[in-house]
This record gives C-alpha cells, sequence and structure tokens, in this order.
C-alpha cells in the first residue's frame, strides 16, 4: 500500500477521540505547567518579570498537548500539521537561556501527556525539581546571593565601560563570591553592565567602591532591587 492510498484511507476514517482520555491529559498538563510555572517563578534568576512569562507556561503546555491528542489519531491531520507549521515563524524574544529551558520543559509535558505517556511525564517533573531546588540550594550557599538581591546597573560610553571591565571592575569581582555578573550590552558608542549584589553587609563594599569607579569615569550609576522576583 502506497501513502497516496493510505493518506485517502486515513481522511475516510472518523477520528474517534476518547474524551475521558483528552480531558485526564489535559488536566494532567495543566497541573505540570502550573508546577513549572511556580518552580520558575520562585527559583528561577532570569532578570526579567518571572511572574508575568510564567503566565503562559500553562497555556503553552495545554496548547501542545492539544495538538499531539489531535495529531495521534490521524495521519492526515499530522501530516497537514507539518505543512501548516513550515510556514509560521515564531520570532519570540528570549534573551536568558534560562527562559528557554523553561519553555522546553513545558512543552515536554505537553508531549508526554498527549501521548499518555504520564510517567514519563511525571518523572521529568520530579527530575526537573530536583535538579532546580538542589543546584539552587548549592549556588546560593557558593555565591552568598539571594532573592532579595540588588541590580547595579552602569552604563555610559563603551569605550570607557570596556577599559573598566578588563581592569578595575574584574580585580573588584575576583575578591567577592557574593556578586554575579548578570549582563553586558553593547550598541554603537553606548555600553551597559548590570551585576547581581547580596543584600548583606559585604556587598557594600563593592557597590561603594562601583560607585566610586562609575563617577570617577563619567558613567551612569543606578541601583535598585531585583523586582523580577515577588516577594
Amino acid at each position: 500500500m502506497d501513502i497516496e492510498t493510505l493518506i485517502q484511507a486515513e481522511m475516510l476514517n472518523d477520528i474517534n477521540i476518547n474524551l475521558s482520555s483528552v480531558l485526564f491529559s489535559l488536566l494532567a498538563t495543566a497541573v505540570g505547567s502550573f508546577l513549572v510555572r511556580q518552580l520558575y517563578v520562585r527559583f528561577g534568576r532570569s532578570m526579567n518579570n518571572r511572574e508575568y512569562f510564567g503566565n503562559i507556561f500553562v497555556l503553552l503546555g495545554v496548547t501542545t498537548c492539544s495538538i499531539i491528542i489531535v495529531v495521534k489519531y490521524s495521519l492526515a491531520l499530522s501530516l497537514g500539521l507539518v505543512g501548516a507549521l513550515s510556514i509560521v515563524r515564531f520570532r519570540a524574544a528570549i534573551k536568558e537561556p534560562e527562559e528557554l529551558v523553561f519553555l522546553f520543559l513545558v512543552i515536554a509535558l505537553g508531549l508526554a501527556f498527549g501521548a499518555n505517556q504520564f510517567a514519563v511525564g511525571i518523572v521529568l517533573l520530579v527530575a526537573a525539581y530536583i535538579v532546580v531546588l538542589v543546584g539552587g540550594n548549592l549556588l546560593s550557599k557558593n555565591n552568598g546571593l539571594d532573592h532579595s538581591g540588588l541590580l547595579v546597573i552602569i552604563s555610559g560610553d563603551r569605550k570607557i565601560l570596556d577599559k573598566l571591565l578588563e581592569t578595575k571592575i574584574r580585580d573588584l569581582m575576583s575578591n567577592t563570591s557574593w556578586v554575579v555578573l548578570k549582563e553586558i550590552d553593547f550598541e554603537g558608542d553606548h555600553g551597559r553592565v548590570v551585576f547581581k549584589c547580596s543584600t548583606s553587609e559585604k556587598a557594600s563594599d563593592f557597590i561603594d567602591e562601583i560607585r566610586h569607579v562609575t563617577s570617577a569615569n563619567q558613567l551612569d550609576y543606578n541601583l535598585i532591587s531585583d523586582v523580577s522576583v515577588p516577594l
């Protein structure tokens, strides 16, 4: 039987979807995606607004699950879906790898639960929690950072900022374990560097030194709380 005959035969068949199985898959995906959202909001280290970004997780997971449910019952629909998606271009602005990892995690849960592979989905969810919780605790112990940290933002002339990064700022960071370099952004003649600091007293010396360096080199300096982490 050639592929054309197979497709025609498949198109003639009605799609008989088990409603109870569909509802259970969608419910499991929604719950799993919500748990991933909570994990991301609570333990993620992205500088963006994690609560706002995490709100799409449940919808993304349920959508992925729905696609897999429909596709697995019909070869014709699966081939049509490939053709439809080939003309769609997704241009989501993902600034940090962490965001992409959590998006893939939600999609993987939708795929697993949509294909009725509930054991795989549950194992994946448990493994994600273990990795994030254990890794987050170890990292916090090593660098002294917490979720109520401060963001130190310096910006100005690109050449001056680049020179400071290679000299004074590098020396300052080499003597501390409670400061993390979060972002370096150079565009044209303008540069921007963002650090995340602990709220402990140890970080105060670093912040004072950065303030002094930026003032001496005519750079802009801002100190704000890490508002991306809800209290």
